[in-house]
C-alpha cells in the first residue's frame, strides 16, 4: 500500500499547500503543529489521484468505497490494517474537505455524517493500535478534532477556487 507518486520535497506545491493549510487553520480557529504538519502533506500526497485509491483488494483491483476499506482493514494483519485506517481517515477527510458535493453523486450517495463518523472513528482506531503511543497522538488529535479539520479544508478548496490565489498560481507557476 505504498504511496506510487511523490513530490519533491522542494517543490512550490508543497509550499502552496503549507500557505493555504495554514490559512485554512486560522480560519478553523484551530492552532496545532502536528495537524498542520500532517494536512498539508495530506494534500501534496493525494495530488496524485493512484494515492487516493492505493488500497487495493487482492486481485489488484483498487477499493474506491469506504464500506469495502473497511472491510479489508478488518480482514488484515496488524501492520497492514494501521495503514488503511490510516487511509480511510485520510480518504474521508479529503473528500469531505475538498469534494463533499462527490459524496451525492455516482452510484452510491452517501451522508457526510457517514464519512465524517467512520473517519474520526479510523483515525482513533489508527491511534489504538498503537497503545496510544505519543509518536503517533496526531491521530488522535486528528480524531478529536476531525470536524475542524473537515472545515480548514473546506478552507483550503476556498482559497484554491478563489480567481485571486489562481491568478498567483499561475504568475509563480504553482500549479
Amino acid at each position: 500500500m505504498e504511496s506510487s507518486q511523490k513530490i519533491p520535497l522542494r517543490h512550490p506545491v508543497r509550499q502552496m499547500f503549507r500557505t493555504l493549510t495554514e490559512k485554512g487553520l486560522e480560519q478553523s480557529k484551530l492552532s496545532d503543529a502536528e495537524i498542520f504538519q500532517y494536512l498539508s502533506n495530506l494534500l501534496v500526497e493525494f495530488i496524485y489521484v493512484e494515492n487516493l485509491y492505493k488500497v487495493r483488494d487482492e486481485s489488484g483491483q483498487r477499493l474506491e468505497y469506504v464500506i469495502d476499506m473497511l472491510a479489508k482493514a478488518e480482514n488484515s494483519m496488524a501492520f497492514d490494517k494501521r495503514e488503511i485506517y490510516q487511509h480511510v481517515g485520510d480518504f474521508t477527510l479529503f473528500v469531505l474537505g475538498l469534494f463533499p458535493e462527490s459524496l451525492s453523486r455516482g452510484k452510491r450517495c452517501v451522508s457526510h455524517s457517514y464519512y465524517a463518523d467512520h473517519g474520526r472513528r479510523s483515525y482513533r482506531i489508527r491511534w489504538e493500535l498503537e497503545n496510544h503511543s505519543s509518536t503517533v497522538a496526531v491521530f488522535r488529535k486528528l480524531s478529536e478534532q476531525f470536524e475542524s479539520c473537515v472545515l480548514t479544508l473546506n478552507w483550503v478548496r476556498n482559497y484554491i477556487r478563489d480567481p485571486f490565489y489562481q491568478y498567483m498560481f499561475r504568475q509563480f507557476e504553482i500549479i
